[in-house]
């Protein structure tokens, strides 16, 4: 299993993806018309041969607006791939975990699985069909469309971890590990290391809810995207850059 995609939900989009390209130097790849049926908009941006996403509701009775209603701009779904989303599926269902999205075809096979059933995260586990090894970097991505490896920049790298937070970090990893079938780290604590990159979970600060808290980049230039963040005036901490609600923190 790999982390593969993070979605961020913001009611700003060309905001974000603009702050995005201006410390990162990240590029959108796909604008994909598919999501328009949930009253979303989007924005696919490779980051390395991983993918941050940027979604905006398009109508207010949509799952996505009444999310931002609640929490305003925040991460809003983790996206993983597998080799064999059935076998995840079948066994997320047998624990009792709702699916309440689907996608099935040649190419794709997604299940979207119920905050509520999985601490808090909206999570899907995918499987990209055309590609047979799901760790080839370079492989087929289905929701980046077809031409994504033409945006990618050298500045950014690699998407190295997610850090999901909550107020039992204890609890939710475990819950996590069990939910993934993916053992947490007997020597780092909270963390699930995965084929490709790391779920990391830690305290939620006071707040009562679960949330996407920080995603980490491997970057060319660590200080320069800090230096460039700060110049312009963005919120920039030991725990990273916030931007869409979410810290993004640069390392080399």
């Amino acid at each position: 299993m790999r982390l593969r995609q993070i979605a961020l939900a913001s009611s700003h989009l060309d905001v974000v993806v603009e702050a995005l390209d201006d410390i990162f130097g990240l590029k959108v790849a796909y604008n994909d018309p598919h999501i328009h049926h949930y009253g979303l908009r989007n924005a696919v941006i490779p980051v390395g041969t991983d993918f941050l996403e940027v979604v905006e509701p398009i109508r207010p009775d949509c799952t996505g607006a009444g999310f931002i209603a609640r929490r305003g701009d925040a991460g809003y779904m983790v996206i993983l791939q597998d080799a064999d989303a059935e076998a995840h599926r079948a066994r997320l269902q047998a624990m009792g975990v709702r699916v309440v999205d689907d996608i099935d075809t040649k190419a794709y096979r997604a299940s979207h699985y119920h905050p509520a059933d999985f601490a808090g995260f909206l999570v899907s586990i995918d499987q990209q069909r055309s590609a047979p090894d799901y760790l080839e970097p370079y492989g087929d991505w289905m929701p980046a469309g077809p031409d994504w490896r033409a945006a990618r920049t050298d500045q950014v790298l690699d998407m190295t971890a997610v850090t999901l937070s909550a107020p039992d970090p204890d609890a939710l990893a475990k819950r996590w590990s069990a939910l993934l079938d993916q053992p947490l780290d007997d020597g780092a604590g909270r963390r699930i290391t995965l084929a490709h990159g790391e779920i990391r979970f830690t305290d939620g600060g006071g707040g009562a809810e679960t949330a996407i808290k920080g995603i980490e980049l491997k970057v060319s230039g660590v200080d320069q995207a800090i230096e460039r963040a700060t110049s312009g005036g963005l919120n920039v901490n030991s725990d990273g850059i916030l931007i869409g609600g979410v810290r993004f923190k640069p390392v080399a």
